[in-house]
């Protein structure tokens, strides 16, 4: 017992500070701060990656009403964000294009801290997607996790300081340990972390060398689990391959979409993306295992429970591309612990998230073999008739854009001399086919499990691809056989980026006129190391290399001699089906938003996503347009989404998908909204910073949203 004075004014003064250090230690107390706040918590607003959060402030009454209510400026415009902020206890955590972690008021849009990951000269580029929390058990230790190059970072939560007792000064190797010497693997994570217990889990991809996902102890940053999505010999799926090497000379697989937690059941689940080589891998037979699969894990140990392989020896680019969504699922009127995948084809894959008991429809069915000599397409594939795809499945004749006479012709030209149809292999001749940048892409879907309604923003553009022997091509301007640097350009993929004459495309730029800014050294070190989007090429010998960029400086070369007994099959670079005014060569819609009722399996809703002005102002309906980055939605009956290159940010009603609001971004929105609330006001926050592989301008924004 305190002891008071006699004096009432002094006893009063004593009451008055004895009630304020109570008050303080209970509000002081961070499990106490949730009574102020509602949070977006996760990268994808909670550990299963709904997208949801229950609140209704804003709802279709009022959203018409938003208004800005604070725009923080990094300072950073040097690329595109797609990292999904999270907001915990009325304060932003993102990142910039440069991999700086930042602390931002939520409230006011004030900077509190920013945590700079590089050392002795290093510059980060690339992309992050998120980040991860974790807390002690008695909430005195609150760490954040996020990647940046090939390094896992701990930072303090409440400081911005490395946390200088995990690994190396606050930072590990994600490439230490692995198949082959750490400069060689090229390793990073663009996808957040997620936390269970006292392990942050990676999922990790590279296009030199195999990825994996890995679990890291939260004090120490050792490993403690690794799952190669590439099996290893005597590992499951080691079988499926061929090429009985590719476990270590190979790469891709990569788990670049995402993590999902059960949290009650200690389940961890991703997607994969396909093999690299993209359109070729010859002489390596077989399904490929974990390729193009779902895959379900122990969280503590890292075992396999079960996996779902959604396409077979992969030959289009048609990777899982987001995290699964946990959520229950309603089946013929029972309650399921669910998962659900999305696909780049438009597909929803339903399973039991326990089990891996698959609720879809789905039947394997016979495709076409491929015509490429060394290569052995899947002789079949998983065909879904139900739920009903979101997205166009194949290229039609009746596809084909009638928006003027000329980009008509155009496009049956095009399409009369290449072949289309469900699961053609690519070949010399030609394929057109949708999905390499979705049907669904990295952002995901949101799920409003009350509802039983999943919503998706999607894109049905169409693509075209040729493939040649690099090894026999001649040289389209002077009839002579390829040079060594052009077919190293080809082995590599370049092309598929930065177009066969290295023009661009999009947001990804041109590689021509590099002898201007930069000499064949500082060249080697950007491929090697990778620069903004652009992935780093480790693996490339020294001669290929010295090859490479003496082509790209426009060096003269010798042309590289024909080789028969070497197949190396690549495409002349993958290319959007476009009309000659760069419109795609299809009718639109060609971006869409999606609700789809998970009870029955049917579309509810679709809307176009996204405008071209010029088109609209000329009389045309809207078209929607490529989009990327996702939707959330919320218990007020709405949906938001930026992602259009037409830079705003919408919001759709829930039930009708009729349009509410939308506002004009200062550039393009390219990520997944994030919504919360602080002191009873909500907020819809979103990074709009344009770039990326929608091109544009770009800025360094963070914009949130509430009503006056």
């Amino acid at each position: 017992m305190i002891p008071l004075p006699n004096n009432k004014d002094v006893a009063l003064y004593y009451y008055i500070l004895l009630f304020s250090c109570v008050f303080l230690t209970h509000c002081g107390k961070k499990e106490s701060r949730k009574e102020f706040s509602t949070d977006w918590a996760f990268a994808g607003g909670d550990a299963g990656q709904q997208k949801f959060k229950k609140l209704s402030s804003i709802n279709r009454s009022n959203v018409h009403l938003l208004r800005e209510a604070w725009a923080y400026h990094s300072g950073d415009s040097s690329g595109n964000v797609q990292c999904n902020p999270l907001v915990i206890e009325g304060v932003m955590y993102a990142t910039t294009p440069a991999q700086h972690l930042i602390a931002v008021n939520a409230e006011n849009g004030k900077e509190i801290w920013r945590f700079n990951p590089a050392r002795r000269g290093e510059k980060f580029g690339g992309i992050n997607r998120g980040l991860a929390c974790w807390r002690s058990k008695n909430g005195d230790d609150e760490r954040l996790f996020y990647t940046a190059g090939g390094f896992l970072y701990a930072v303090a939560k409440e400081t911005g300081k490395p946390v200088l007792s995990f690994g190396d000064q606050g930072r590990i190797d994600l490439n230490d340990g692995l198949v082959k010497p750490k400069e060689q693997m090229a390793i990073t994570a663009p996808a957040a972390p997620i936390i269970f217990k006292d392990l942050v889990i990676v999922g990790t991809m590279s296009w030199s060398s195999p990825a994996n996902v890995s679990a890291y102890d939260v004090y120490s940053g050792k490993r403690q689990w690794l799952f190669n999505t590439i099996p290893h010999p005597g590992e499951r799926g080691y079988e499926t391959w061929g090429d009985s090497s590719f476990y270590r000379k190979g790469a891709g697989v990569n788990a670049w979409g995402g993590l999902a937690l059960d949290v009650e059941n200690g389940m961890v689940y991703f997607a994969t993306g396909q093999p690299k080589d993209d359109f070729y891998r010859g002489n390596n037979r077989g399904q490929q295992l974990f390729g193009n699969s779902v895959v379900a894990l122990d969280a503590g140990k890292g075992n396999y429970k079960w996996h779902y392989q959604a396409i077979h020896h992969d030959l289009w680019d048609l990777d899982l591309p987001c995290a699964p969504i946990l959520c229950m699922l309603e089946v013929k009127g029972e309650k399921v612990p669910g998962l659900i995948q999305l696909t780049k084809t438009g597909h929803v894959l339903l399973f039991n998230r326990l089990t891996g008991e698959i609720v879809s429809k789905v039947e394997e069915r016979p495709v076409p073999g491929s015509s490429l000599p060394g290569e052995h397409a899947y002789p079949t594939q998983p065909y879904v008739s139900w739920p009903e795809p979101f997205s166009r499945q194949i290229v039609t004749a009746e596809d084909l854009t009638d928006r003027t006479k000329e980009a008509r012709e155009y496009a049956q030209r095009i399409f009369k001399n290449a072949d289309a149809g469900w699961f053609v292999p690519p070949s010399e001749k030609g394929i057109i086919y949708y999905g390499i940048h979705g049907g669904a892409e990295w952002g995901g879907g949101a799920v409003d499990e009350s509802n039983q309604l999943l919503f998706v923003n999607a894109n049905e553009l169409p693509w075209v691809i040729h493939m040649q022997n690099v090894n026999q091509l001649n040289n389209t301007e002077s009839d002579r056989p390829i040079s060594a640097g052009n077919a190293v350009y080809l082995k590599m993929g370049c092309q598929s980026c930065h177009g066969g004459e290295r023009k661009g495309q999009g947001g990804i730029p041109a590689l021509t006129n590099l002898s201007k800014k930069y000499d064949q050294k500082g060249l080697s070190e950007i491929i090697r190391s990778g620069k903004n989007a652009m992935p780093a090429f480790a693996q490339i010998e020294e001669k290929d290399m010295q090859d490479l960029t003496s082509f790209l400086l426009d060096r003269q070369q010798q042309n590289l001699l024909s080789d028969k007994k070497q197949l190396i099959f690549r495409s002349l670079g993958y290319v959007k089906f476009l009309d000659p005014n760069g419109y795609p060569a299809v009718k639109p819609p060609w971006g869409t938003l999606n609700a789809v009722d998970l009870r029955s399996g049917k579309i509810k809703w679709k809307v176009p996503l996204g405008e071209y002005p010029e088109l609209t102002a000329a009389g045309f309906p809207i078209t929607g347009r490529e989009n990327f980055g996702g939707c959330i939605a919320t218990a007020g009956g709405l949906v938001f989404v930026a992602a259009t290159g037409d830079e705003k940010l919408r919001a759709f009603d829930r039930d009708t998908g009729k349009l509410l609001w939308e506002t004009k971004l200062p550039f393009g929105g390219y990520t997944t909204p994030s919504t919360y609330e602080v002191k009873g006001k909500q907020y819809v926050l979103i990074p709009a910073t344009g770039g990326g592989k929608l091109g544009g301008k770009t800025g360094d924004v963070y914009i949130a949203y509430t009503l006056p």
